[in-house]
C-alpha cells in the first residue's frame, strides 16, 4: 500500500465527532495558551532542567525519560507546549468516543474543559517535562477506551497503563475517574444492567492490576541496575497498604482534598467559588430530574450502584493518600477533577431529544438543558482567566528573579580577588520562600509571586545557565561551619553592602539567619 493509499484509508476511518474534537481542543488549546508557549519562564526545578534526561527512577517515574525524549530533553516552551496540545486533543477525541459525543456543543464545551482546567497551566509552569506527562494522561485515556471498546482490549491497555503509570503515576486517578463516571452514565441511563457493568469492570480490573505490576515490576528492576532508591519527596518513600486507621485517615484526607478544592478556605468568596457552588446544584438537580424522569427510584440495582460510582469520585481523585499518608496534593495531580466540571456537559449530551425544544412555557429540562451549557462556559472562561493570570504572575516572579540573580552576579564580579572564587555558600531564605502556589484560587502549583528561587542549588544553576557564572555548591558541613563562623555572624542580610563576601574560595551570601 502507498502512502498517499494508507493516509486515504486512515481517512476514511476517522469519524467527523474525532474531527471535531481534535480541532476544536487544538485551537482553543493554542489561544488559551499560546503566551505560555511562546515566552520562556522559569519556576524553581526549571532552573535544573534547561536540559535533563528526565531520569528521575528515584520518583518512581521510569519511563519518564521516553515519554519525554520525543520532544527533546531541552526545555523547549513552543515544542513541548505544541506536543503538549497534540496529547491533550487526541484525549479529548478519546473521550469523545468513549463517552458517545455526538452533539457537537457537548464536543467543543468538552474540549474546552480539558484544555483549559487549571491542571493544564499547572503542568506548563513546568514545561521542560509537560510533554511527558500529557503524553501519559493520553496512554492512561487509551487504555481504558481500548478495554472498554475491545473483548480483549485490556491486554493493549495493560501496557499503555504500565508506560503511563511509569511516566507520573497521578494519572491512575484520572483512569479511575473516567471509569467511574463512564460507568455512572451507563447505570443512570440504564444502557447496561448491574451484571453487564461488573463484567466491564473485570476487564478494568484486569488492565489496571496487571498493569500496575508490570509498572512496579519495572521500576524496582531499573531502580536496582542503577543502584538508586525511593525518594522521600512526596511520601514516595513511605508508600504502603495502610491498615485499619491509615484507611480511615486516607478517607479523611481525600474528603477534607475534595471540598477544599472546590471551595477552598471559607473567610472569603469569590467567582470561582460561586460557579463550583452552582456546579454542585446544577448536579443534584440533574440527578433528582433524572430519576424522576428514568423511574430509577423503581429500579433500585442501577441507582444504587450509581450512587456508588458517584460516591466514590471525592476518593479516586485523591486515591494516593490510600498508599501514602504524607502525600502533598497540588494542581497537577488533579487531572480527575476535570471529570466533574464535565458532568453537565454529559447529563446534557445524554438527554433526551423526545421533547420538543421550542414550546410554551418553561419545562424543567429546558431550564436545565440551559444550566449546563451556561455554567459550563462560564466555568471554562473561569479557567481561561486563571491560567492567564498565573502566566502573567510567572513573568513578575521571574523578572524579580532574573533582576536578583544579575545583582547578585554583579556583587559577585565585584569583589575584590573574585578571580579565585570556586564556590558559593548561600544561608538564610526571603520570607515567602516556602510558597509553592499560588492561591487564585485555586492553589496553582508551580506559580509564585515573589522571588522563584530559595535555596543554594538553584542560584548555583541559575547562575551557571543564565549569566555565565560557573561556582561549585558548598557541602552542608561547610556552610555549617560558616554559618557558625564570627565573619557570617558580623555580616548583614541581602541588600547589604557587607552581605556578600569572599572568604578565600568561598563567596558567601547572607540573605538571612538561618
Amino acid at each position: 500500500m502507498y502512502p498517499e493509499h494508507f493516509f486515504h484509508y486512515i481517512n476514511q476511518k476517522i469519524k467527523k465527532e474525532w474531527r471535531f474534537a481534535f480541532c476544536s481542543a487544538l485551537c482553543m488549546g493554542l489561544l488559551i495558551h499560546m503566551f505560555r508557549l511562546t515566552n520562556h519562564l522559569l519556576t524553581w526545578d526549571s532552573v535544573y532542567n534547561f536540559h535533563s534526561d528526565q531520569n528521575v527512577i528515584h520518583l518512581g517515574r521510569c519511563f519518564l525519560t521516553l515519554t519525554c525524549g520525543i520532544g527533546s530533553y531541552y526545555d523547549l516552551q513552543w515544542v513541548n507546549g505544541l506536543l503538549s496540545l497534540i496529547y491533550l486533543s487526541l484525549v479529548s477525541v478519546c473521550l469523545t468516543e468513549l463517552f458517545s459525543l455526538k452533539k457537537k456543543v457537548c464536543i467543543f464545551l468538552m474540549c474546552g474543559i480539558t484544555v483549559s482546567f487549571p491542571s493544564v497551566a499547572s503542568t506548563f509552569a513546568y514545561m521542560y517535562t509537560a510533554d511527558g506527562y500529557f503524553l501519559a494522561q493520553l496512554l492512561v485515556t487509551l487504555a481504558v477506551l481500548i478495554t472498554l471498546k475491545c473483548k480483549k482490549g485490556f491486554l493493549p491497555g495493560i501496557f499503555l497503563f504500565a508506560l503511563a503509570a511509569g511516566s507520573y503515576q497521578a494519572y491512575i486517578s484520572y483512569a479511575v475517574m473516567l471509569i467511574l463516571t463512564w460507568s455512572a452514565l451507563q447505570l443512570l441511563w440504564e444502557k447496561l444492567s448491574v451484571r453487564q457493568l461488573l463484567g466491564y469492570w473485570v476487564r478494568f480490573l484486569l488492565m489496571g492490576s496487571i498493569g500496575i505490576g508490570f509498572y512496579l515490576i519495572a521500576n524496582k528492576l531499573l531502580t536496582v541496575l542503577e543502584g538508586a532508591s525511593a525518594s522521600d519527596y512526596n511520601g514516595i518513600s513511605t508508600m504502603s497498604i495502610p491498615d485499619a486507621r491509615g484507611l480511615v485517615l486516607a478517607a479523611k484526607n481525600c474528603i477534607i482534598d475534595f471540598a477544599y478544592f472546590f471551595f477552598g478556605p471559607l473567610d472569603s468568596m469569590n467567582f470561582y467559588k460561586i460557579l463550583n457552588a452552582s456546579l454542585i446544584l446544577l448536579l443534584l438537580l440533574l440527578f433528582c430530574h433524572l430519576v424522576w424522569k428514568q423511574k430509577l427510584y423503581q429500579k433500585w440495582g442501577n441507582l444504587l450502584m450509581a450512587l456508588v460510582c458517584l460516591g466514590a469520585m471525592p476518593f479516586a481523585c485523591s486515591m494516593i493518600y490510600f498508599l501514602s499518608p504524607s502525600v502533598r496534593y497540588y494542581m497537577l495531580m488533579y487531572a480527575g477533577f476535570s471529570l466533574i466540571y464535565l458532568l453537565p456537559v454529559l447529563f446534557y449530551e445524554n438527554m433526551n431529544d423526545s421533547e420538543p425544544a421550542v414550546k410554551s412555557g418553561l419545562s424543567p429540562k429546558l431550564l436545565l438543558s440551559w444550566g449546563c451549557i451556561v455554567l459550563t462556559v462560564l466555568t471554562v472562561f473561569n479557567f481561561i482567566l486563571i491560567s492567564n493570570i498565573s502566566y502573567l504572575y510567572m513573568v513578575t516572579s521571574n523578572e524579580k528573579t532574573f533582576q536578583l540573580v544579575s545583582r547578585m552576579t554583579d556583587r559577585i564580579e565585584h569583589l575584590e580577588d573574585y578571580p579565585s572564587a570556586k564556590k558559593l555558600c548561600l544561608l538564610g531564605h526571603f520570607e515567602d520562600y516556602d510558597t509553592i502556589s499560588l492561591t487564585l484560587p485555586p492553589a496553582m502549583a508551580g506559580i509564585r509571586d515573589s522571588v522563584l528561587i530559595s535555596e543554594q542549588e538553584h542560584f548555583v544553576a541559575m547562575m551557571e545557565t543564565y549569566f555565565g557564572l560557573s561556582l561549585e555548591n558548598c557541602s552542608e558541613e561547610e556552610q555549617k561551619q560558616i554559618q557558625s563562623s564570627a565573619l557570617f555572624a558580623g555580616m548583614d542580610c541581602w541588600p547589604a553592602a557587607d552581605s556578600v563576601v569572599l572568604e578565600g574560595d568561598t563567596v558567601i551570601i547572607k540573605i538571612g539567619e538561618e
